[in-house]
């Protein structure tokens, strides 16, 4: 039993016994070599491919499975060797004209000279009239009221296979398929087409629409240039604009000492001093490094955005990179810097620490508590421009301080009489830095028989700095008892339920007695 490979030829599977498969290998090979470097080489051998697996087809119809050698050899004495027109060329034939062999006609559409499906085209290819002829005769026929002939074209049309490769179209005017008419009939092609374009290429209509085509893209060209030029202009005065704006304010916020800086988080606005600030934040002897920092940080990049903006407008060329990449260095190194700086003054938060101190007030006989907050002193100016968190800038006694709003809750109590607890919190780097950020918060109470007065702020003296402090007053109402909150109450931030569901703002100005539920107001 002879050994088989499966083989693809044009798109067709085909079993070919292994002696038949390499004949055929060495013979696509020869042809492949031959036909490679010509004028539409590739077509011609796609073509024999599709025709050689058209002659294979019809083989395997007589029940075997696999190609012969037989076979093979068959198919290559019917579609000849390139050394048979090669030896023609030599002894002087002529080739555009060759001898050729009748085969078994075939109709097919031609539709590469249709007007609509190419059926008359193929039909006169087939019975050899001028497909003009018939399309006359199709006409006519229509027009004396025969009108089958509309039937009759569309169903040839349905029916008859066009003529898709370069052997359907020599077996529809009845030439053999050989290797020399697929050739001649290609190259014919290629001539055509070449013949063709020259005619086009050499018209004056091509020469003036080449030339309008020309002119056409030398006009958007510059049209594009144009735009080009009045965009970059345009970008180039608004980056010279925010350059120029931006380095202008930084400058003047460090020279005169407010900033043109903005920021909803820290609280920061044109009325802030910056360095002012950055005393109250940052730990001593980095301020002026900060500041530097900062400047380098946000100037250079508003002096880049000058220069190029300055480049877009005026066009100008420099090749000076050492002053770029300079400047870009010193950038990095205030980034690298800032970034130490920023994380150094993170340990200032690192640890978390309250106080809490607490009094009974001596008003045994009272049934309700006013409570009431304290005015500021006329000395007192809060700064609302600067804050951090609930901490505020304020000007106590000529000097600037921080203050903050302390906190109100109202709990209830067990015992018999009123009570006050003070709760302070700070933040610090460790332990003793925590304390001292306690120690420095000032707060005041006062108690007046049945009334207590609240300081609005709560201040951090003795300069310093902000660390997250916090106070909170905690007021224990005993069950049954009632505390009166005065109406500037709200100054201060307090949030507490009732059992009557009356908003905390509205909570002001009102008699509210504690029972077992919570706060209720008393009718």
């Amino acid at each position: 039993m002879k050994k088989t490979f499966t083989i693809n030829i044009s798109g067709s599977v085909f079993h070919i016994e292994e002696d038949a498969y390499e004949r055929l290998h060495d013979y696509l090979q020869h042809l492949n070599s031959f036909f490679n470097a010509q004028a539409g080489g590739q077509e011609i051998l796609q073509d024999i491919e599709a025709r050689i697996a058209e002659l294979l087809q019809e083989k395997m119809t007589d029940g075997k499975e696999a190609v012969t050698s037989e076979w093979v050899e068959e198919i290559m004495q019917r579609m000849g060797n390139p050394e048979d027109f090669t030896d023609q060329d030599e002894s002087g034939t002529r080739t555009d004209e060759p001898k050729t062999e009748k085969s078994k006609k075939r109709m097919y559409r031609d539709t590469e000279n249709r007007v609509l499906g190419g059926v008359c085209s193929g039909m006169g290819a087939y019975f050899k009239i001028d497909p003009v002829f018939l399309r006359i005769l199709f006409v006519l026929l229509v027009f004396v009221g025969v009108g089958v002939s509309i039937l009759v074209y569309i169903i040839l049309w349905i029916v008859v296979p066009k003529a898709s490769t370069t052997a359907q179209r020599l077996e529809m005017r009845g030439e053999e398929a050989t290797i020399s008419n697929i050739r001649k009939t290609i190259q014919e092609e290629v001539t055509e087409v070449k013949k063709s374009f020259s005619k086009i290429s050499k018209s004056e209509s091509f020469r003036k629409g080449k030339e309008a085509a020309n002119k056409a893209g030398q006009a958007s060209t510059q049209v594009f240039r144009g735009l080009g030029k009045v965009v970059g202009v345009f970008f180039g005065g608004m980056l010279i604009l925010i350059g120029f704006l931006g380095f202008v304010s930084l400058i003047v916020s460090l020279a005169v000492g407010n900033t043109v800086f903005y920021s909803h988080g820290i609280g920061v606005n044109p009325d802030m001093n910056l360095s002012g600030v950055l005393g109250f934040m940052v730990s001593p002897g980095l301020v002026s490094v900060s500041i530097l920092l900062l400047v380098l940080l946000v100037g250079i990049p508003l002096l880049s955005i000058l220069f190029i903006g300055t480049k877009l407008v005026f066009r100008y060329k420099t090749n000076n990179k050492a002053i770029g990449l300079g400047a870009f260095g010193i950038w990095l190194v205030a980034l690298v810097a800032m970034i130490f700086v920023t994380v150094g003054q993170v340990s200032n938060f690192s640890q978390k620490s309250s106080v809490s101190s607490g009094k009974s007030l001596d008003c045994p006989e009272c049934k309700t508590l006013y409570l009431e907050a304290e005015s500021s002193a006329e000395t007192m100016n809060a700064e609302d421009n600067v804050h951090f968190e609930d901490i505020t800038l304020i000007e106590m006694n000529g000097e600037k301080v921080l203050a903050g709003n302390p906190r109100l809750r109202i709990e209830p109590t067990d015992a018999s009489d009123f009570s006050v607890i003070v709760r302070k919190q700070a933040r610090g780097r460790n332990s003793s830095e925590v304390q001292g950020n306690l120690d420095h918060i000032q707060y005041n109470i006062d108690s007046r028989d049945s009334t207590l007065v609240l300081d609005r702020f709560f201040t951090i003296g003795n300069k310093g700095k902000w660390r997250s402090q916090e106070v909170q007053v905690i007021v224990k109402v005993p069950t049954g008892k009632m505390v009166h909150l005065g109406k500037n109450l709200n100054r201060l931030h307090f949030d507490f339920d009732n059992i009557n569901n009356i908003w905390t703002g509205e909570m002001a100005g009102k008699t509210w007695k504690m029972t077992d539920e919570g706060l209720s107001l008393k009718e």
